[in-house]
């Protein structure tokens, strides 16, 4: 039975071994493995917070937007209200002005009017002395007689009857 024996040196001795590969591969293998294992996490924790600031950075600069946009909104109303006041108050100011300068030449027209109706008045009141200083002279001059008198004065109001029809 000696085929398999077992001694306890040959187990001590592997046991030894086995210790000592672990020894070795943990110095040589494992610590270089954990040293770029710890490097590829602290790379990646890094990662994470600077993607995290970045996400929060652009939380900030759209809260900042939003508040501009609604400002400029604001501002917006605001300036719109404001130019409508200012065309109304242009648009009174003009109605005003061309109000004032209509009644102007309305007033204007008027008094020229009454301008040329006073000439033209008093135009026919000179033709109408002229006629009676005619229709006198010639009363004076002829005779007094009830037929004269009758065809001058029908000519004198022929005269006065066609001045008043233009």
């Amino acid at each position: 039975m000696d085929i398999i024996s077992i001694q306890p040196v040959s187990i001590l001795i592997t046991i030894a071994n086995i210790i000592i590969l672990y020894l070795i591969l943990r110095h040589f293998l494992l610590k270089p493995v954990n040293a770029v294992l710890e490097k590829r996490k602290a790379l990646l924790e890094e990662e994470k917070q600077r993607a995290e600031q970045a996400n929060e950075e652009a939380n900030d600069y759209k809260k900042q937007y939003e508040a501009k946009v609604a400002e400029l909104k604001a501002n917006e109303k605001e300036t719109m209200a404001e130019s409508a006041r200012k065309a109304a108050k242009e648009y009174d100011r003009i109605l005003l002005d061309a109000t004032t300068r209509a009644d102007e030449i309305i007033a204007d027209a008027n008094k020229k009017a009454e301008m040329d109706a006073k000439n033209r008045q008093a135009e026919k009141d000179r033709e109408l002395a002229d006629i009676v200083a005619e229709a006198a002279k010639k009363i004076a001059a002829a005779s007094s007689n009830a037929q004269v008198d009758r065809s001058l004065y029908d000519e004198f109001l022929n005269k006065a009857g066609e001045d008043d029809l233009e």
